[in-house]
């Protein structure tokens, strides 16, 4: 084979699709509130064991994760996909450190593919608890520990009856030739140097390729926190130190597609549900003349940054209608910062708007980033959503505008990015308009939808089958109101004062990944392989793969989320066999054992599937 390409192909994996480290921080995984019985593990067989694990299972650390284990297993990938894969260890007795990497990818023994295209690290667990709605949470409710964290570490050592869940990626070259490549997870005690598990894992690659990031059409938009990374990271706001370290959070979340840049424009758009508040990127001066001056000092370097990392197709700018009304502003004739209370409907409203929009957009324009920034709410009426839309028209004619809130026949025609709750509707008159108008039509969860959601307490498939509902129910992409709104603990505990837990972030200090997201990432690849396979299937005339594939993201349409849904629609995107991937094997034999029906939907709320 010639390995100048997948060199190359390596040089420029490492400088994109691995993000920048970050320190790792140290820290002490929570406690256990539950012990493990020594009647359960007495029968488990002695020394390290080791098994291929589901994705879509929380695997408690103190109970014996299953009875049968999984030692070979195969999965299916596009080239240029990122593919995940989890694998369980579990000991009856305390071990020495252990380390844990991955092989070259070999082909009939020989070296096709090098071993840093994947990786492999231990997953940590985090405090979660059962709380699954809005409003304050008095953390009452069972607390338990989820494996959530991907940690950014390859050794660590086992307690006595104790399970550790192990995560590894794929990252399959473009370039690749299609077929099958064998990769081992080698479990080493770190000690001795003995090999003392390896577990087989044979990549099938087919002949499709992944859209790159930057050229996918599922719109996803998670809004980012920054403050929460300055604070964290101990830097002023937006110092280069800011910047820096806020740098490998945005190319991980570039790698899900992320499609919108979150802007802030006046201080604190949504009142008291974040831990850090919201400062505003734009610095709005009332002159003492009374005319008006704007920094955009802080925005151009927010924008210009996310644009280096390939966050690049959309500008949101929050919020001409905060949740409390009020804007905040320097005063040079009084000195100091003043607020504005006012409502969208009153004269002041449109004095204060009228000059910051017009001096905003001609600002975007020398910038060349008009015609893709939206003015942007989040969950306003419909009559201050209408009141907003009438002041940005008036001043600036045709420039954009955002809203993730409630259905409006009022407003189908009028907002560019309309991201509607998650179980409603658009039309399909609606959405015929939109499209023909170019405008971008998505769906959101809040604390509202207890699920499917991304909380720590939900099935990780959940995570995965979000894109396919919006796919299915015509929709270009799914948002989520946090990403890294992290409070003072959220290495060691996901709950957080007001939602369910992990609710406000999905991904960790430190750039640690967590199953959530990385389950969101493959369902965003398979919605993406969905929209290729269909129109190769119909300019093929290929009935019947189409009438299968179609069929079976239909079944998404109800909004009931399953494990057994998300593997179907993974199986047929990627013309594989049935059942061909860990989950289905283990969770087959489950759902037969527990008689779960209606198309096998494996609720962890309903305490079926969590531990095998």
């Amino acid at each position: 084979m010639n390995f100048r390409p997948l060199l190359l192909s390596l040089a420029l994996l490492l400088g994109a699709q691995f993000v920048s480290a970050q320190p790792a921080e140290r820290y002490t995984e929570p406690a256990d509130p539950h012990q493990a019985a020594l009647s359960e593990w007495i029968n488990v067989g002695a020394g390290l064991n080791a098994s291929w694990a589901s994705r879509d299972l929380h695997y408690a650390r103190h109970k014996v994760p299953m009875t049968r284990l999984v030692q070979d297993t195969t999965v299916y990938a596009w080239r240029g996909e990122r593919l995940g894969a989890e694998a369980i260890l579990f000991t009856k007795t305390a071990t020495n450190k252990l380390r844990i990497s991955l092989t070259d990818w070999t082909q009939s023994g020989t070296k096709a593919v090098d071993a840093a295209y994947g990786t492999a690290t231990f997953m940590n667990y985090v405090i979660t608890d059962e709380k699954r709605n809005c409003g304050a949470n008095d953390m009452s409710t069972p607390a338990s520990l989820v494996a959530d964290i991907i940690d950014n570490s390859h050794e660590r050592s086992l307690e006595a009856m104790s399970a550790r869940p192990v995560w590894c990626t794929f990252n399959v070259p473009r370039n690749l030739t299609a077929g099958t490549y064998d990769v081992k997870l080698v479990v080493t005690d770190a000690t001795t140097a003995n090999t003392v598990a390896t577990l087989p894992i044979h990549i099938v690659v087919n002949s499709h390729t992944m859209p790159a990031a930057e050229n996918r059409t599922f719109h996803v938009d998670f809004w980012q926190q920054p403050y929460a990374v300055s604070r964290w990271y101990g830097t002023g706001r937006w110092t280069q130190a800011h910047f820096d370290a806020l740098r490998p959070y945005l190319e991980r979340l570039a790698q899900s597609g992320q499609s919108v840049v979150s802007a802030i424009l006046f201080y604190e758009p949504w009142g008291d549900q974040s831990y850090d508040k919201f400062d505003p990127m734009i610095k709005s001066t009332r002159k003492a003349d009374g005319t008006w001056e704007y920094d955009y000092t802080v925005f151009d370097h927010y924008v210009s940054l996310c644009d280096s990392v390939g966050i690049n197709r959309q500008i949101n700018c929050y919020s001409m209608v905060p949740w409390d009304m009020t804007f905040k502003y320097y005063d040079e004739q009084e000195g100091k910062k003043v607020s504005l209370k006012t409502s969208t409907g009153t004269a002041e409203y449109a004095r204060l708007w009228t000059p910051f929009l017009q001096a905003f957009a001609r600002h975007l324009k020398e910038k060349g980033w008009y015609d893709k920034t939206c003015i942007a709410m989040d969950e306003r009426s419909l009559t201050d959503m209408t009141n907003a839309y009438n002041v940005l028209q008036k001043a600036v004619p045709g420039m954009k505008m955002a809203l993730a809130g409630n259905y409006h026949k009022e407003l189908v025609d009028k907002i560019y990015d309309y991201c509607i709750a998650y179980g409603q509707s658009f039309t399909e008159a609606d959405l015929q308009l939109r499209r023909a108008k170019g405008f971008v039509s998505t769906c959101y969860t809040s604390c509202a939808e207890s699920e499917p959601n991304i909380f720590t307490n939900n099935n990780p498939s959940d995570a995965a089958f979000l894109p396919l509902y919006a796919l299915s129910k015509g929709l270009d992409g799914y948002l989520h109101w946090s990403w890294m709104n992290w409070d003072d603990h959220p290495l060691t505990d996901s709950r957080y004062r007001l939602f369910p837990p992990g609710d406000t972030y999905c991904v960790y200090p430190g750039n640690r990944s967590s199953v959530r997201y990385e389950r969101f990432i493959e369902g965003v690849q398979t919605a993406e392989k969905y929209v290729v396979l269909t129109k190769a299937y119909k300019a093929a005339n290929m009935t019947d793969k189409l009438d299968a594939l179609t069929k079976a993201l239909s079944a998404c349409q109800d909004g009931v989320a399953s494990a057994h849904r998300v593997a179907l629609v993974e199986r047929l995107v990627n013309e594989a066999p049935a059942p061909h991937t860990t989950e289905e094997r283990i969770l087959k034999p489950i759902i037969k054992k527990n008689k779960i029906k209606t198309d096998g939907i494996i609720r962890r709320n309903k305490k079926k599937c969590v531990n095998l």
